[in-house]
């Protein structure tokens, strides 16, 4: 907690400045913060002349409560502050939005080395950082779209947003990518550019390129390149829409073989979304990943999960969701991990996610843990 309040501050100075004093009505930007946080999809004030801003806060302590692993409790204070423009609402011509995002995380304790495993408990850990998150331009034309940019692939190419308050990170992203080559996700976003396009009849394909080294952005076109292709799929029922499935391949090229060798796999995400007779929102999802070369430590993945939003009537906002997810590693023993969590709405804009995890064979090695863990999650 004495990083959440250090932290705090820093998030109204920066709310602060990124604020205009003319605002009107809340809408989209268009902008996904990574990693995914509750609630579900990011909200966004709206201010004069086409200019959009979110801030998240959130403050997380976590660590093994039972089973293999020290009893060292890990806590983390992450800050996301970003801001958009439409460049249409700002006078100047149609179908250009500019997305900027500042991104400060501190923790105590290696949750890494506490836990050994291959798919971390928590999508927030990581090093002490402050840096430029996101910084890029996108422009629509006709039914397709190029943007270009300092951005984190995981914003766009294989996401899980039913799985978005799921606290382990092989929830967000597949372990067969962050785990068997260096890509431009969390905590370190790249140089990229991709572009999209509607091909009808509910089909839309996207493709892109990044940098294949992202922590170090001179020289980053020669340090080899990751690329990314997916074709989405959506599909409509009593519920608009009903249904999302994504086909994605990926291919790391390496140009220096102190880096590691070439890399590639495939992905697939398939979700599902209904009501009750209560009228409670219902979803599942089921993903999965493919890596087979030798050189890789995770060869397959696999994850599912349910959420329930408004279980109780008289939360409405509230939403539990259950997952459980297998990294399938190279000669050892598979990981697997079940997790809960529930999202407790406190108040407007501040939420409380309880979250417990039980992981079989942590990092391949015998034994089993227990993950417990409480994330504060506030936004504006």
């Amino acid at each position: 907690m004495r990083l959440f309040f250090r932290a705090f501050p820093l998030a109204l100075l920066i709310h602060t400045a990124l604020m205009s004093p003319a605002r009107s009505q809340t809408t989209d930007p268009g902008l996904q913060l990574a990693p995914f946080a509750a609630p579900i999809t990011p909200p966004s004030q709206t201010w004069s002349k086409g200019l959009s801003t979110s801030l998240h806060l959130d403050a997380e302590t976590l660590g093994v409560v039972g089973g293999s692993g020290a009893r060292q409790a890990v806590s983390i204070a992450a800050l996301q502050a970003a801001a958009t423009l439409d460049t249409a609402q700002a006078g100047w011509w149609n179908g250009g939005q500019f997305d900027i995002m500042l991104m400060g995380l501190r923790s105590n304790g290696n949750l890494q080395t506490l836990t050994n495993t291959v798919q971390l408990p928590s999508n927030l850990w990581a090093p002490n950082f402050l840096r430029l998150y996101q910084l890029s331009y996108r422009q629509q034309l006709g039914p397709g779209f190029v943007q270009g940019g300092i951005m984190d692939m995981n914003n766009t190419f294989d996401t899980a947003g039913v799985a978005g308050h799921l606290h382990n990170a092989s929830f967000g992203i597949a372990p067969t990518l962050t785990s068997n080559a260096n890509i431009a996700t969390f905590p370190n976003p790249g140089l990229g550019l991709m572009g999209g396009l509607n091909l009808g009849a509910d089909w839309s394909a996207q493709a892109g390129v990044w940098q294949g080294d992202p922590p170090g952005m001179t020289g980053a076109l020669r340090r080899g390149m990751l690329w990314v292709a997916e074709a989405d799929h959506t599909w409509s029922g009593a519920e608009d829409p009903a249904g999302t499935l994504k086909l994605g391949a990926w291919h790391l090229r390496q140009s220096n073989p102190a880096y590691g060798a070439d890399s590639g796999g495939l992905y697939v995400v398939n979700e599902w979304r209904w009501k009750d007779p209560a009228r409670r929102n219902w979803a599942a999802f089921l993903q999965g990943g493919w890596s087979p070369a030798a050189s890789n430590p995770v060869q397959a993945y696999v994850g599912a999960g349910v959420r329930v939003v408004g279980i109780y009537s008289a939360r409405p906002a509230d939403v539990l969701t259950l997952g459980i997810a297998q990294a399938r590693l190279r000669a050892l023993p598979s990981e697997t991990v079940a997790e809960a969590v529930y999202s407790l709405q406190l108040a407007s804009h501040i939420y409380l996610q309880p979250d417990i995890q039980h992981i079989q064979h942590p990092g391949g090695g015998t034994g089993q843990q227990w993950v417990a863990g409480l994330r504060v999650h506030i936004e504006q």
